[in-house]
């Protein structure tokens, strides 16, 4: 009887558990989204195009801030799987998965990190993209 219990209480936990990391992801997610959707307009409000032409853009024109491309136009691309934009990071990466060179450099270097990132969720296709946002 008290066995039964304890693995009656224990169960519930594990499915408060499963059902509480479920809607974390979901949350997660739709945040990522909302972030992502706000990058694109912001892209779109300055230069032309669909979605990634307009991130490329932005990532391209050096009167933005080098923080600014790198955490608005390198990390959306990315997000948004764009593989036009495959071949403009490969020219901007420098190999340097860790970022090392960027450390703390944020205001005056793109961030060798936040490419890399883009460059491997573009490449294998993450599973949690917002591809459907490149449009």
């Amino acid at each position: 009887m008290k066995k039964l219990k304890i693995k009656r209480i224990f169960g519930i936990i594990g499915v408060s558990v499963l059902v509480m990391s479920a809607i974390s992801l979901l949350a997660l997610y739709t945040w990522i989204g909302h972030d992502v959707k706000g990058n694109i307009r912001t892209a779109e409000l300055k230069y032309p195009g669909k979605a990634e032409d307009a991130l490329i853009s932005y990532l391209l024109d050096t009167a933005n801030s080098k923080f600014d491309r790198s955490s608005l136009a390198v990390w959306t691309l990315g997000q948004i799987h764009s593989e036009k934009a495959l071949p403009v990071l490969h020219g901007l990466y420098k190999d340097d998965p860790e970022g090392k060179t960027c450390k703390r450099r944020h205001d005056k270097v793109l961030c060798q990190y936040e490419i890399h990132k883009a460059i491997v969720a573009i490449e294998r296709g993450r599973f949690f993209t917002h591809s459907r946002l490149n449009r």
